[in-house]
């Protein structure tokens, strides 16, 4: 967009819809979330690894199935928000380089998994090792019960929100804000 073509200033709110406030749960993990998914992040974490190949989408389904285990390309699609003919090919170019295999899933006699091959297991283990390494730094300055109680409750918030991903919680009607029992 040429400089010529913007509006005045004054005839925008340039703040966040969400209000201020650095303590706000909503604001903490969507900051979390967001970083974590963005592109500086994963490169880095590749180069980190020494990830063999510069393709994010290989890097991608090697990390969750280091953490998942084997699973259903449908799995890999819905997780990584791919389509389903991207996820081929990139099974398909995971599989050439001998990082995958694909095999019959035992409790479904026209089912497919996809899964981590030894040399797959080896460049994982390298990201779960990165992954606690920055987690560890990040957290150094922090009391063994702090980091116990975050686990703790990071744990039940996974387990709770991902049992359902789409669920009571998503449909629990439109509070406002302030009712919310997680508001400050």
């Amino acid at each position: 967009m040429a400089r010529g073509d913007v509006g005045d200033p004054a005839a925008a709110d340039l703040s966040p819809v969400i209000g201020p406030g650095s303590d706000d749960l909503l604001t903490s993990i969507t900051t979390i979330v967001h970083w974590a998914d963005s592109t500086p992040v994963r490169r880095h974490a590749m180069a980190a690894v020494d990830f063999p190949y510069d393709d994010m989408g290989m890097f991608l389904v090697v990390n969750q199935l280091s953490y998942n285990g084997a699973m259903r390309p449908a799995e890999l699609v819905q997780v990584l928000g791919a389509t389903a003919t991207n996820m081929s090919k990139i099974v398909g170019r995971l599989v050439d380089a001998g990082l995958v295999v694909r095999v019959a899933a035992p409790d479904d006699d026209r089912g497919v998994l996809v899964a981590l091959t030894e040399q797959g297991r080896e460049i994982g283990g390298r990201i779960i090792a990165r992954a606690e390494s920055a987690l560890g730094a990040a957290l150094s300055e922090w009391s063994a019960e702090e980091v116990r109680v975050l686990s703790r409750m990071l744990a039940r918030f996974a387990q709770e929100t991902t049992a359902d991903p789409l669920g009571r919680w998503m449909h629990s009607g439109h509070r406002e804000r302030e009712e919310a029992p997680w508001s400050p």
